[in-house]
């Protein structure tokens, strides 16, 4: 669906609806030729919720391409990088990481920012 530039523009640049839901839907849906920066994002949400039929269909996909009844390969481990590999999964997390994780995680979204 493809309205007039002019009406795209005026909704999008309409401060009072900007940044609410309906202004991100329609950003998402409705500027599919006029906004090149954009096109990838239009193309990816769209086809992202078309990706689960591929991930319903993967091990139909997967023997097509390499014959009815094969398996993945096996991956092989020395038992010194296994072990390497577990010890490091048991240890906890370095608390200054996980300290800057939470600031990070406590910031304003963009979204949340009046929008002056």
């Amino acid at each position: 669906m493809d309205f007039p530039v002019f009406i795209n523009k005026f909704v999008i640049g309409f401060k009072p609806i900007q940044r609410t839901t309906f202004w991100f839907w329609f950003r998402l849906v409705n500027h599919s030729n006029w906004r090149m920066d954009d096109n990838i994002r239009y193309w990816d949400f769209w086809n992202s919720l078309n990706q689960g039929i591929l991930d319903m269909n993967y091990k139909w996909a997967f023997e097509t391409y390499w014959g009815k009844g094969a398996k993945p390969e096996p991956i092989y481990v020395s038992q010194e990088d296994y072990d390497a590999l577990q010890k490091r999964l048991a240890e906890p997390p370095d608390p200054a990481i996980m300290e800057r994780f939470r600031e990070i995680l406590n910031r304003k979204a963009p979204w949340d920012e009046p929008n002056d």
